[in-house]
């Protein structure tokens, strides 16, 4: 009987237990879900709160005022919040990030548009987005497979994909219908179910060494100075792309259902890219030469020169033709970057560690590049200056191929 009993729960635990990197997959589904539905209004949601009350000016700098608070705290927080995964472990940070994330898509729909809920958000942002970011790419590098990983970047990359096809459109249509509350409330909900998958992953052992010594000596290695350079580099390329191109397409537009169609055909037309660009990066990494890292530097410097001639877009159909070549030539840069990235943290000594400095630097790139961006607001140049830092910053990521 009670050899009975050991089977039944072995045969349980087999069951139940799934890799880290497969539960990420069903997270990042639902996760992405969420967040794709609220991700490109919400730069808008944060303008037009400051347009409304002061002006075209003051819109943006109330958006560049949550920006750095955000990414200052981030910038502060990660260490800290670092040991503080390595003590609840990898499943438990992504459960406290999910719950978080319900916490900041609430606190919208609960309370009216102000200053102090913006500043608030902001807080909240700059609390969970170290806490799940570090826990899942340490999972990702540690659970991941080097011949393998443009194959699994370019599936999450999908299923991001595949949620980011709808979430955008009825995002826009739930703002044009009802308003930011009823957004806010739909994303909280799914965003509670993306936490399901993680809780049948098993736990990691997790080695310790983050501190401000360590950072500083991780920092002054020139033989690291090409990821120094991209982490900073990939900030701003990153904070342009997430934050001004979906609000320099809305004030074009004047539409949040428009933004949020437009936003849906480009990620359509992306995923037979994303599902290419992975494999095409295998293959060339399996062959030993220098072949994905010629790929790889055709892609960055083709992005950002499609980055710096946004301005040049205003018409509907422009954005729309525009943004789907932008969209479908991203893969074979992201997919690569990522790759190259999972494969540094994996010959990092310890995995978190690494993962954390590199969010102190990206996090730094996103507090300074609002703050140049801060100088020219009311500026003819505005926006030239606005994608001409996008695109430095996404040149500055051509010494990830480093890493191949």
């Amino acid at each position: 009987m009670i050899l009975e009993h050991y089977w039944q729960r072995q045969a349980v635990h087999q069951v139940v237990k799934i890799s880290g990197v497969r539960a990420l997959y069903l997270n990042n589904l639902l996760r992405g879900m969420a967040g794709s539905m609220v991700a490109i209004f919400f730069p808008a949601y944060v303008f037009l709160w400051g347009f409304e009350s002061g002006g075209l000016t003051f819109g943006f700098r109330v958006l560049i005022l949550s920006l750095v608070i955000e990414r200052g705290l981030v910038f502060l927080l990660a260490g800290p919040l670092g040991r503080l995964v390595k003590r609840i472990g990898f499943k438990m940070s992504i459960l406290l990030s999910s719950l978080l994330l319900s916490v900041w898509f609430i606190l919208p729909a609960i309370f009216p548009r102000s200053l102090v809920l913006i500043i608030a958000l902001s807080v909240v942002a700059a609390i969970l987005i170290p806490i799940y970011w570090l826990a899942r790419l340490s999972i990702l590098s540690l659970d991941g497979d080097k011949d393998r990983y443009g194959g699994e970047v370019s599936f999450l990359a999908l299923l991001d994909q595949a949620s980011s096809i709808l979430g955008p459109f009825v995002g826009g249509v739930l703002v044009a219908i009802s308003g930011f509350g009823l957004l806010f409330g739909v994303a909280t909900f799914v965003c509670l179910l993306s936490a399901i998958p993680i809780f049948f992953v098993g736990d990691y052992q997790i080695k310790d060494g983050i501190s401000l010594k360590h950072f500083e000596k991780w920092a002054q290695n020139k033989k690291e100075r090409h990821l120094h350079w991209s982490f900073i580099g990939q900030g701003l390329a990153n904070m342009v792309d997430a934050n001004f191109w979906p609000l320099y397409v809305y004030l074009i537009v004047g539409s949040f259902a428009v933004l949020g169609a437009l936003t849906s055909i480009s990620f359509a037309l992306a995923a037979v890219a994303i599902y290419l660009a992975g494999r095409v990066f295998d293959k060339k990494r399996a062959l030993g030469g220098t072949e994905d890292e010629k790929e790889y530097s055709l892609a960055t410097i083709f992005l950002g020169l499609l980055t710096l001639l946004r301005p040049l877009i205003r018409s509907v159909l422009g954005l729309l033709s525009f943004d789907a070549v932008f969209r479908m030539s991203l893969p074979f840069w992201g997919v690569d970057y990522d790759a190259y990235l999972y494969t540094a943290g994996k010959r990092a000594r310890s995995v978190l560690e690494f993962f954390t400095y590199r969010e102190v630097l990206y996090s730094l790139s996103r507090v300074v590049g609002p703050m140049i961006l801060l100088l020219f607001v009311g500026s003819n140049y505005f926006w030239w200056v606005v994608f001409g830092l996008g695109s430095i910053g996404t040149w500055l990521t051509l010494g990830m191929q480093k890493e191949s």
